[in-house]
C-alpha cells in the first residue's frame, strides 16, 4: 500500500472513531500523540534546512532561544565575540555526546558549520567564512564581517557528527544532539522518537513522541475526539471550548503580506521574465492600498480571530517600529491620496492616470486557502477605492516569474531581525523571494548595513526601527510603502487538559514552530 493511500485510510478511520493502530500497539508510558503539520518530506538533515529556526527535535544547535527572545547555553559554556566582532570564541561544555552516545566536539561544530556553508540548502550562514577547532572543547569561527545577527545562526544550526555524516543518506537516517532520537520514520504516516538519554538540556516528561500525518479536517476531526494529545487546525476554523479539550492560542510573527513592484515596467531579470509594474511604481497607489484595508475586519472575518493586524514585517517584535501602525481601513484617506496623486475615477469605477488604468493582479500560490481567502477580501476592499484587482494563482514556480512584475501575497514571519534586510535591501533585490518587488532605498540600506554592523542584536535596534522610518523617509506607510503587510496569524492548537506546553518565543512561519520550548512541555495529570 502507498504512503498516500496509508493517509487516507488513517484519516478515514479517524473519521469512524477508530482510535487503535497496529503500529501504535507497543506505545509505552509517557507517550505523546500529536499532529502539528506537514510531514518533512525533506528529511532530518539540518544543513539542508531541518531544525533551522525554532524546531529542537533530533538536532541541538550552540545556543537556544528563551521566551523573552535572549539567548541562553545548550551545547556551550560560554561564547565570547572579538572586539571587531569578526570572530566567535565558543567553548563547549564537556561530556557532549550524540544521541547515539558518540562525543561531541568542537571538530563536530566546525565541521558543521563548514559544511552548511557549502551545502547549498536553506540555511543563511550570513557573513560565516570558516570555523575551525582549536581542540575538542574549543572552536573558532571567523565572519567576513561583523554580523549583529549571527547569534540566530548560532541559535538555530543544528550539529552533526563528522563521522558519520553523508550528505545523500543523513537525512532520512539522522544522529544529532537533541532531545529526541529517531525510532521510525513511515512516509505518509507517522514519526516515532524517543528520549536522547544523552541530551545536554532540559528533559520533559516524555519518553516517547508520536507524530501523526494528517490533512487538516482529519487533524480537527481527530482533535475534537480526543484521540490525539495535541493537534493544530487551521486558525480560521471557529473553536467552541468542549470539556475533554483545552484551547491554546499561541503568540506568532507568521504573517501575510503584499509586496508591490516599486519601479516602472520595461526590464527584465536574468531568467527573462519581466520586471517592474507602471501602476505600483506609484507610491500613491501602494500606500492608498495600505489605507484602504481594513486589518482587524480581515482577521475578526477570515481567521475567526485568531490573527492580529500586522503593519509592519516584523509587528510586535523589539526591532518593531512605533512609527508602523497607523489607521487602516480608511477608504476617505486613500481616495484622498489618489486624487491628490492624479489618478482620476471614471465612469466605469476604475480610476486612471496618464492613460493607464488602476488595475492590477494579485499573485498567491494555489492550494492555499488562507492565501486565496485574503486575495479576495483585498479585492473587495479596493473596488470602492477604484483600484480594480484580477486574482491569479498558481505553483511557487509559477509565482516566482510573475512576482517581480505584480504585487504578490507573501507568508513570513521569524525571529530574526535579518528578515528586514531580506524584505528591503536594494542588494537582496532578485535573490530567490528575497525583495521581489526590487525595492531600493539608499538610506534604508544604510540603517540596515548599520543594524548588521552593530555590536549586538541590542545595540541594532534603533537602526532596524529607522528602516521603517527616520523622520524623513523609510520602507512603511510614512514612507515608500513597500509592501502591505496584513495580518500575524496565531497558530491555534487542541489538546490534552493534562498538556501543558509552559510559555515559548512567539511562533514562526512554520507548521512545527510549536516545539521550540519541548524541553518545558509537561504532563500535569498524575
Amino acid at each position: 500500500m502507498s504512503g498516500r493511500l496509508k493517509q487516507i485510510c488513517y484519516a478515514f478511520l479517524f473519521l469512524l472513531g477508530v482510535t487503535t493502530f497496529p503500529v501504535l500497539a507497543t506505545e509505552p508510558a509517557h507517550t505523546l500523540k500529536l499532529a502539528i503539520g506537514e510531514e518533512p518530506t525533506e528529511g532530518f538533515d539540518p544543513l539542508l534546512g531541518w531544525s533551522h529556526g525554532s524546531h529542537l527535535l533530533l538536532h541541538a544547535p550552540l545556543l537556544k532561544q528563551k521566551a523573552d527572545l535572549s539567548w541562553e547555553n545548550l551545547l556551550t559554556s560560554s561564547t565570547l565575540l572579538s572586539e571587531d566582532q569578526r570572530t566567535w570564541n565558543i567553548t563547549l561544555k564537556e561530556g557532549l555526546k550524540f544521541s547515539d552516545g558518540s562525543p561531541l566536539t568542537a571538530k563536530d561544530v566546525a565541521f558543521t558549520y563548514n559544511q552548511a556553508a557549502q551545502s547549498g540548502g536553506k540555511i543563511n550562514m550570513g557573513n560565516f567564512v570558516y570555523a575551525q577547532a582549536q581542540d575538542n572543547l574549543h572552536v573558532e569561527i571567523t565572519l567576513g564581517s561583523a554580523q549583529s545577527t549571527f547569534v540566530n545562526v548560532l541559535g538555530s544550526l543544528g550539529i552533526v557528527p563528522e563521522r558519520l555524516y553523508d550528505a545523500k543518506a543523513f537525512a532520512r537516517k539522522p544522529v544529532g544532539a537533541g532531545p529526541y532520537r529517531l525510532v521510525s520514520f513511515q512516509p505518509g504516516q507517522q514519526l516515532v522518537v524517543e528520549t536522547n538519554p544523552w541530551y545536554a538540556g532540559k528533559k520533559n516528561d516524555f519518553n516517547r513522541l508520536i507524530f501523526v500525518f494528517l490533512d487538516e479536517d482529519s487533524a480537527w476531526a481527530a482533535g475534537q475526539s480526543g484521540q490525539l494529545e495535541l493537534v493544530r487546525i487551521a486558525p480560521s476554523m471557529p473553536v467552541v471550548p468542549q470539556k475533554h479539550l483545552k484551547i491554546w492560542i499561541r503568540p506568532s510573527v507568521e504573517n501575510r503580506g503584499i509586496v508591490f513592484p516599486t519601479s516602472p515596467a520595461g526590464m527584465k531579470d536574468a531568467n527573462g521574465n519581466p520586471t517592474g509594474n507602471d501602476i505600483t511604481a506609484d507610491s500613491a497607489i501602494r500606500r492608498a492600498i495600505n489605507y484602504a484595508i481594513n486589518r482587524k475586519l480581515l482577521a475578526e472575518q477570515l481567521m475567526a480571530g485568531h490573527a492580529i493586524p500586522a503593519y509592519s514585517a516584523v509587528q510586535g517584535l523589539p526591532w518593531d517600529s512605533p512609527d508602523a501602525q497607523f489607521k487602516d481601513g480608511d477608504l476617505t484617506q486613500a481616495k484622498q491620496i489618489l486624487d491628490s496623486a492624479g489618478w482620476k475615477l471614471a465612469s466605469d469605477g476604475i480610476r486612471y492616470k496618464n492613460g493607464k488604468a488602476a488595475h492590477l493582479t494579485l499573485w498567491y500560490t494555489s492550494g492555499d486557502s488562507t492565501r486565496r481567502d485574503l486575495a479576495q477580501a483585498v479585492r473587495a476592499m479596493l473596488k470602492e477605492t477604484g483600484i480594480e484587482l484580477s486574482l491569479q494563482s498558481g505553483s511557487w514556480e509559477t509565482v516566482s516569474r510573475n512576482m517581480h512584475a505584480n504585487p504578490t501575497l507573501f507568508g513570513w514571519g521569524g525571529l530574526d531581525p535579518t528578515e528586514l534586510y531580506y524584505h528591503y535591501s536594494s542588494h537582496t533585490a532578485g535573490v530567490e523571494f528575497y525583495n521581489p518587488g526590487s525595492y531600493h532605498n539608499a538610506r534604508v540600506d544604510h540603517y540596515l548595513q548599520q543594524a548588521l554592523g552593530a555590536k549586538s542584536w541590542q545595540e541594532a535596534l534603533p537602526f532596524w526601527q529607522k528602516v521603517e522610518w527616520d523622520g524623513e523617509t523609510g520602507v512603511g506607510i510614512k514612507g515608500d510603502a513597500a509592501w502591505a503587510w496584513l495580518l500575524n496569524i496565531q497558530h491555534v492548537y487542541l489538546a490534552n487538559p493534562c498538556l501543558d506546553l509552559g510559555q515559548g518565543a512567539p511562533e514562526i512561519h512554520g507548521s512545527w514552530s510549536v516545539l521550540n520550548n519541548l524541553s518545558d512541555w509537561t504532563w500535569i495529570c498524575r
